[in-house]
């Protein structure tokens, strides 16, 4: 049944003709939001995610690529992939980063109902690299990969990884220090891959330790050009470690020994057991021979020199060796609490001074004093703290004002520079004291202290100011007035006359009522400028002009700017064909026409298919000797249909 039945069949009454009428108006609405619908562009529909795995076999301690297929999401912003556990971790064992989101984009345009509609369907590949530490069944996941509020999750992937062989030719090692650390305090210690085997066989190798992931590290140093570099996992990827070089002979075999340092800083007290260090390596154990301009004399004289001579191979075939250090522990002892001095904020190291400059000297009570306080030393100074100033017999709050909480500081030059105020409440001081800053050497186990230079004070009284002080009016006659006190030598006091002294501004006899007369008011006592007002009104105009051209330029329509773009780009790309040979020319005119038949709907599309036909005639037609321009009567016909795009 359609509708058109079903309105001949419920005429009977004009209740029954209004229904009918408000179904045919619901039907149209209907049919119009089907039209609207399908020129959406695919972004609007439901995301929907496929997962591939990498080839099996997957070996423990080599990365293992989990590849999400994702349809659904916009073009921008770049989506995320998360692990959707309660911790926002892979199971124990594993670790894992996204590390690739590669969009691709399809667009095609679509004629419905004599109107022609762009549709774009977005599919982004991503990539997630998974490492498994020891041999085992493992779930990897499940997923959430997310772009702005749109969701799409993954189920878990269960994977199985192997063990690899381990290599007697290749040794791994994590050199720690042999005593006990303290927090925040700076440790040095190596990375060293050993190998006795040919490097240029080498094709990756991958060096993993929990102590990277369990600690905080300095950053490394920067690499100097033509130096060699260690990759070390982490859990937030790859890093590369500037490193060096040397030779070992051990019980025969000659390695080569590559080592990178790196300075830990513990956070926190403790005894932490850290897992194996290991080394795991993909090398050649194959190659294909070359066959270059000397194949024919290898094969006659062995292929040994002259291989050599032309470059090796690509390896055909490959494997992965496995290298494990030693099970370590490492011990972070908490700073003694006998014997720590009041000025003890944190400070691990050795060497530390503490320096202090005043802005002024001369003060009265109550003046602030700007004190430049910078800290040096061997350890921790960029997270040194400021100890209060009053610590270990510094300033006395009873006579100095001292600022509350902690003061920030800055880091240049291997130093840490504070600013401060103080005020000094008690006109006896005679001087700011030395300031101490204490610190811990780890060395020794022992808190050293350092002090500051005094600085001499000098501090009068506060002069209290008072009303007749700040503003006072003597009359000319008065006779007092121009006269200076003073005493003489033997303490009689003496009136010596002085030019009178008045302040160069007075508000003695100052009118300070309001005005209410508009005139007066905006009457300018320099006189009336009516061009300089007339023009700060024209330069008021033209910025409100060119504010408002601004408005429409960034509210136009994203979509129309490209398609004007685009129509632009290919309008050139015409008029440069003008200039090349024949065959050449026609191809890339016709591949313009195209594009413009498909951005702009106002073109004349019977022309414009007809110069494509002539165009694509020309470019598959049988080369016949030198080519020649093309035709400046079918250029110009192009032409003139690219103008109708605009």
């Amino acid at each position: 049944m359609n509708f058109g039945d079903c309105h001949y069949r419920c005429l009977p009454s004009r209740g029954d003709n209004r229904l009918l009428d408000r179904g045919l108006f619901l039907h149209r609405i209907l049919i119009v939001f089907f039209f609207v619908g399908s020129s959406l562009p695919l972004s609007a529909e439901e995301a929907r995610v496929e997962v591939a795995t990498q080839q099996p076999p997957h070996y423990a301690g080599d990365p293992v690529v989990i590849q999400f297929t994702v349809e659904g999401f916009e073009e921008e912003p770049q989506p995320t992939c998360t692990v959707d556990t309660p911790s926002g971790e892979l199971a124990a064992g594993l670790r894992g980063q996204m590390t690739a989101s590669n969009p691709n984009v399809f667009s095609q345009i679509i004629q419905q109902n004599g109107q022609l509609y762009r549709s774009k369907r977005v599919t982004y590949q991503i990539q997630y690299l998974v490492t498994a530490e020891q041999p085992g069944e493992y779930q990897v996941g499940p997923f959430a990969i997310q772009q702005g509020s749109r969701v799409v999750k993954a189920d878990a992937v269960s994977m199985s990884f192997q063990a690899v062989p381990l290599d007697p030719k290749m040794r791994v090692r994590l050199v720690l220090p042999d005593r006990p650390v303290y927090p925040d305090q700076r440790v040095p210690i190596d990375i060293e891959w050993w190998y006795a085997e040919n490097l240029e066989n080498v094709l990756k190798l991958s060096i993993y330790s929990p102590v990277f992931d369990q600690f905080h590290f300095a950053a490394a140093p920067p690499r100097t050009r033509g130096s060699s570099q260690l990759p070390i996992d982490t859990k937030d990827g790859q890093i590369a470690l500037p490193a060096t070089a040397r030779e070992e002979k051990v019980d025969g075999r000659r390695f080569v020994v590559v080592t990178a340092n790196r300075t830990l800083i513990p956070d926190r007290p403790g005894e932490f057991t850290l897992a194996p260090i290991t080394a795991t390596v993909r090398k050649a154990t194959e190659r294909a021979r070359s066959r270059g301009p000397f194949a024919d004399f290898d094969d006659l004289f062995g292929g040994s020199l002259l291989g050599e001579m032309e470059g090796r191979g690509q390896p055909t075939r490959t494997a992965l060796a496995r290298a494990e250090g030693e099970p370590q522990k490492l011990v972070v002892k908490p700073f003694p609490t006998d014997g720590r001095p009041e000025s003890f904020v944190g400070a691990v190291g050795s060497g530390f001074s503490i320096d202090v400059v005043a802005d002024r000297t001369v003060v009265r009570v109550g003046d602030p004093i700007g004190l430049d306080i910078t800290l040096r030393g061997n350890g921790n100074v960029e997270n040194a703290s400021l100890p209060a100033l009053s610590a270990d017999d510094g300033m006395n709050p009873d006579q100095f004002h001292l600022p509350e909480g902690d003061a920030s500081g800055t880091v240049a030059d291997g130093a840490k520079r504070f600013h401060v105020s103080v005020r000094v409440t008690d006109e006896s001081v005679g001087e700011i004291p030395a300031l101490a800053y204490s610190w811990f050497d780890p060395e020794t186990e022992s808190y050293q202290t350092a002090r500051s230079k005094p600085i001499a004070l000098r501090v009068m009284p506060a002069q209290l100011v008072s009303a007749g002080d700040v503003v006072r009016n003597k009359s000319s006659t008065d006779p007092e007035d121009g006269k200076r006190a003073t005493t003489d030598g033997h303490g009689e006091r003496q009136v010596a006359m002085s030019t009178p002294h008045r302040p160069a501004v007075s508000l003695n006899g100052a009118d300070l009522a309001i005005e209410s007369d508009a005139d007066t008011v905006l009457r300018d006592s320099a006189g009336n400028s009516t061009f300089i007002t007339a023009a700060m009104y024209a330069v008021g105009c033209l910025l409100v002009a060119v504010a408002l051209v601004d408005r429409r330029r960034r509210n136009a329509d994203p979509a129309l700017i490209a398609r004007r773009k685009s129509v632009r780009s290919q309008q050139d790309r015409i008029a440069r064909a003008a200039q090349q040979p024949q065959r050449q020319a026609a191809e890339e005119i016709a591949a313009a026409l195209r594009m413009l038949v498909a951005e702009a709907p106002n073109l004349d599309r019977d022309a414009a298919q007809a110069v494509i036909a002539d165009c694509e005639t020309i470019a598959y037609a049988p080369a016949r000797g030198t080519e020649s321009r093309l035709d400046h009567a079918l250029v110009e016909r192009a032409r003139r249909i690219a103008e109708q795009a605009e």
